[in-house]
């Protein structure tokens, strides 16, 4: 008799645990900014249109979501790119007619930066 009991408080407590999870990652991905970018790909050194998710708070750079090296548009690499973003490494593409120019330049996936997601572009580390 006292097993049952058991195995009915076990079994509500991992449904409770289960949602307290859920709830918490539904309310950390509100946080979460997208934005359209074009940047060149650290391993092959081509030009990227990439979709980007940025935290929110603190303007890091979460992960590369679609990449259009990429067969199917998912990303299945280590995504150096975002790492070396973090890092404030800047990985614009160059523009030919703007080769010399140093001063105004954008920072890392600004060039072409597109907003997707509510409030505003994802903040970019200063390099």
């Amino acid at each position: 008799m006292m097993a049952d009991w058991l195995v009915v408080l076990l079994a509500t407590a991992g449904g409770v645990g289960s949602l307290v999870v859920c709830t918490r990652r539904l309310l950390a991905r509100r946080h979460y900014r997208a934005s359209e970018v074009t940047l060149v790909c650290p391993r092959t050194g081509t030009p990227a249109r990439c979709r980007l998710v940025a935290d929110g708070r603190t303007g890091e750079l979460v992960e590369i979501t679609r990449c259009s090296l990429a067969p199917d548009g998912v990303p299945t690499c280590e995504q150096d790119c975002v790492k070396l973003l973090n890092l404030g490494i800047r990985l614009a593409p160059v523009d030919p007619a703007r080769r010399g120019e140093h001063a105004g330049a954008r920072d890392a996936g600004d060039a072409g930066a597109r907003d997707v997601g509510a409030g505003g572009p994802p903040g970019h580390p200063a390099p």
